[in-house]
């Protein structure tokens, strides 16, 4: 907004409100510093509407259990016999199917062989065999939805398990009754950042089948908008400031920034300052070439090229309302999504990191 006195100014003039002011480049990068079946040849004939089923046989199934699969994450169908299934829908010509297995019969764990592929006749071929868990013992899984590659999953701290497609997974090794599981991604699929839901417990008398993975591309989950950082900072006589990012996502793995600074009156940056006017110095470019994630943070690997002509490494770590840009270098100081995880826990209560203003 402006004033009569102001030509720009960033924020609403109130007593009660952190007044902004652009400052100069040197300041943030200061402040950054701080923060430590068939393939499809091509040749098919074209789609042709509802032409084919998909489906198999189940073997192994208790007396009296239950088995859910779907295909391609929907289409559930609830099976309590062995022999063979088709499910409901049909699918056209050229149109890939997955079969997973959604929920797991109660002391059983059932695995999909042949379950994928694309159809071009119907499918019958898809096979589902159920086994016996060891007494008192259940696994853990749950569901994926997002996914466009592959995801390796984990259950405390190993048991990797790698899944291709949406819908019902399942770990290999099953857990004692009254043991904790904990469900992590280890590897998230390229340009994607997966986040897991209801990850950790402790195993009851039942299968687990609760836990929800879910995978959006990491441009869905770069910053935009105004962002503040929590450290109150001395930058004047009588001045307190809180340096300010105004980030615009470019594309896929591209933002730039504006930065600037928040300025106060007392040393906590509680009460505002008198208004400053003026432009908004450039951040310069920031380009990621790599993603990974935790269960509760998504880390973003990149280089900053800056308008001085200076190009350093970053990762750019979003953990719940945080964002925080830390120095990183060539090979990265940070191997995985967990150390830069370990790392933003450190500047999250130094408070360096950013939170949306």
């Amino acid at each position: 907004m402006t004033t009569a006195n102001t030509p720009h100014i960033w924020h609403p003039v109130r007593p009660t409100r952190p007044t902004f002011r652009w400052a100069p480049l040197g300041l943030a990068a200061v402040l950054l510093v701080g923060c430590g079946g068939g393939d499809d040849d091509g040749t098919s004939p074209p789609p042709s509407a509802g032409a084919y089923t998909v489906g198999g046989s189940v073997t192994g199934l208790g007396a009296g259990k239950t088995l859910t699969l779907q295909n391609s994450a929907a289409d559930d169908l609830a099976l309590n016999a062995n022999g063979s299934f088709v499910f409901v829908t049909r699918l056209d010509s050229g149109v890939a199917y997955a079969v997973t297995v959604k929920t797991q019969p109660s002391g059983q764990r059932c695995t999909v062989t042949q379950g994928t592929g694309t159809a071009r006749a119907n499918v019958s071929d898809v096979q589902v065999r159920c086994e016996n868990l060891a007494a008192a013992t259940f696994t853990v899984g749950g569901s994926i939805s997002g996914l466009a590659g592959t995801v390796v999953l984990q259950n405390n701290g190993g048991d990797d398990l790698s899944v291709a497609s949406n819908g019902g997974f399942t770990f290999a090794t099953a857990v004692a009754g009254g043991n904790a599981y904990a469900v992590t991604v280890k590897t998230a699929p390229s340009g994607q950042s997966c986040a897991v839901r209801s990850g950790s417990g402790t195993v009851g008398s039942a299968n687990v089948g609760s836990v929800e993975v879910t995978c959006a591309t990491a441009a869905a989950l770069l910053p935009q908008g105004d962002w503040k950082q929590e450290r109150c900072t001395p930058i004047g006589p009588g001045q307190w400031g809180r340096s300010l990012w105004r980030i615009t996502k470019q594309s896929e793995t591209r933002a730039t920034v504006g930065q600037g600074v928040a300025t106060y009156t007392d040393a906590n940056c509680t009460a505002a300052g008198p208004i400053i006017g003026g432009q908004g110095s450039d951040g310069g470019t920031f380009n990621f070439d790599r993603t990974g994630a935790t269960s509760t943070l998504s880390a973003f690997w990149g280089s900053w090229a800056q308008i001085t002509g200076l190009t350093s490494r970053t990762v750019w770590a979003r953990k719940g309302a945080y964002l925080c840009v830390l120095g990183d270098q060539n090979p990265s100081l940070f191997a995985s999504a967990a150390a830069v995880e370990t790392s933003a826990n450190v500047s999250i209560q130094n408070k360096v990191c950013y939170t949306q203003n």
